[in-house]
């Protein structure tokens, strides 16, 4: 079985800076590998752009995977953290 990420929709305006499109992503609920990220925007440094946004204080999960011999980490939020980030935008009206 193949599956193939796809960027998400959203009725949001477009995030700006690499960070905003990361966590616009993540924010949907979709993962995100280093594949995904450079094939839908052209980042090529996802790692960076996942410790700035874990800095940031927002809590990311990871797994390294394996996959045709090769060893790569899928990224996503937790339910949680995706009902945390949407209460917070709710009550800012956002």
């Amino acid at each position: 079985m193949t599956t193939t990420a796809t960027a998400p929709v959203t009725n949001e305006q477009a995030p700006k800076t690499q960070i905003e499109i990361v966590k616009a992503h993540l924010m949907t609920g979709a993962t995100i590998t280093t594949w995904d990220a450079y094939r839908l925007y052209q980042i090529t440094c996802l790692a960076q752009r996942i410790h700035d946004l874990r800095t940031a204080g927002l809590t990311i999960q990871s797994e390294i995977v394996t996959h045709n011999d090769k060893r790569f980490s899928v990224y996503w939020l937790d339910e949680a953290t995706l009902l945390d980030m949407k209460s917070i935008t709710d009550a800012e009206g956002i």
